[in-house]
């Protein structure tokens, strides 16, 4: 231990002002990288001094309330942890990939979570979902494999969610109004897409918080009852919808799983755009003899691409639009297989900025211009 103090304390006194942004990152990254690498090894002490009792001798009642008490943690973080510790020594490759620093904690408490209800076989798929894609990508991941494992289980999770649903109304004692309920994913995402539409991208010098731009847009809504309403797309198989066993979930445009029953229902409403994929799982390509994509060929980009697909941007598809990787001028196409959606800032990037996408072996590299690194 008074090693990592004396590491510590020579990062606390490390000048940041003459690192180079690009070094910074570097940096961060691996800096990043060891914090996993040591919350393992907190975790491995973690089930060894809960499998002991070693809370006993203090008077508190659980590995937990002693955390909560001696770590600074709260009880929620404090469970986080000490379910995650409990549940790693059974998930062998999980362990190894974390102490390699291979995966992050976060990837390891969807491991962890999925596994439980899905049982230990899921953990090898999910571990190499895990070790190319964030958390949040493992997470929909064991969404799909439940799908595929136990449809019936899914949809009737779907309609508990659905039985669920609340939106609750109160004044506040100064005379606010206030809000709290819940929504199924495909509501939440119909929410969502309503209220981005009102607020289109943030400009220049609008400094209002998320929650204050969602309170605007809402009252957008409400002031625009002629308004044309937003559309959900249902992403579906065609052997989803006829409940095949084995078939992957229906997702939405955002990635989130949906069962086959949900897509199903969805589908009946004319509100709601069935995007069917062919056998493969590739959109079907649409229309070519023109240079502007059609509208259809835009869902399927934003069905492939999710947002903007220059490296590293999360910018999403409804900001973005459709660039050609062979140029049109040049006699390149508007195929759906040779186009990517870019957002305004990395589609001026790439055309005036110089900037060059390449595909390779199925991913779009990003090169710089001539002379000048990244």
């Amino acid at each position: 231990m008074v090693r990592f103090e004396e590491g510590l304390e020579e990062l606390r006194r490390e000048d940041l002002d003459g690192i180079r942004p690009v070094e910074m990152g570097e940096r961060i990254k691996g800096m990043r990288g060891f914090a996993d690498r040591f919350g393992a090894e907190i975790l491995r002490r973690v089930e060894a001094f809960d499998r002991d009792r070693g809370f006993a001798p203090s008077g508190a009642t659980s590995t937990v309330s002693w955390m909560r008490s001696e770590c600074n943690l709260s009880g929620f973080a404090a469970d986080r942890q000490v379910k995650l510790a409990r549940q790693l020594p059974v998930l062998g490759s999980t362990c190894r990939a974390l102490a390699a620093g291979e995966i992050g904690i976060e990837h390891a408490e969807e491991i962890a979570r999925a596994t439980q209800e899905l049982g230990a076989a899921a953990e090898g798929e999910l571990l190499s979902v895990a070790k190319e894609k964030d958390p949040a990508e493992v997470r929909l991941a064991a969404r799909d494999l439940r799908h595929r494992v136990d449809a019936d289980g899914m949809a009737l999770q779907a309609a508990e969610q659905y039985r669920k649903r609340r939106l609750k109304i109160f004044e506040l004692q100064d005379g606010m109004v206030g809000f709290d309920g819940a929504l199924p994913p495909e509501g939440g995402a119909l929410l969502r897409l309503s209220l981005d539409r009102v607020l289109g991208p943030r400009a220049a010098g609008d400094r209002r918080t998320a929650e204050q731009r969602n309170a605007d847009a809402l009252l957008g809504l409400c002031r625009q009852p002629g308004r044309a309403a937003a559309q959900l797309t249902v992403i579906v198989r065609e052997e989803t919808l006829r409940g095949e066993p084995g078939a992957p979930a229906a997702k939405l445009e955002d990635g989130t799983p949906l069962s086959g029953a949900t897509a199903r229902r969805l589908a009946c409403d004319g509100s709601v755009t069935l995007l069917r994929l062919d056998p493969q799982g590739n959109p079907l390509e649409m229309g070519r003899a023109r240079r502007l994509a059609t509208e259809r060929q835009k869902k399927a980009l934003a069905v492939r691409d999710g947002g903007c697909g220059f490296p590293a941007c999360d910018r999403p598809a409804d900001w973005c639009e459709s660039h050609h990787l062979d140029d049109w001028v040049l006699g390149g196409k508007t195929n759906v297989d040779r186009m990517v959606l870019l957002c305004q800032r990395h589609h001026t990037l790439v055309h005036e900025g110089g900037w060059r996408l390449v595909e390779q072996e199925g991913q779009v590299l990003a090169l710089p211009p001539a002379g000048r690194g990244p």
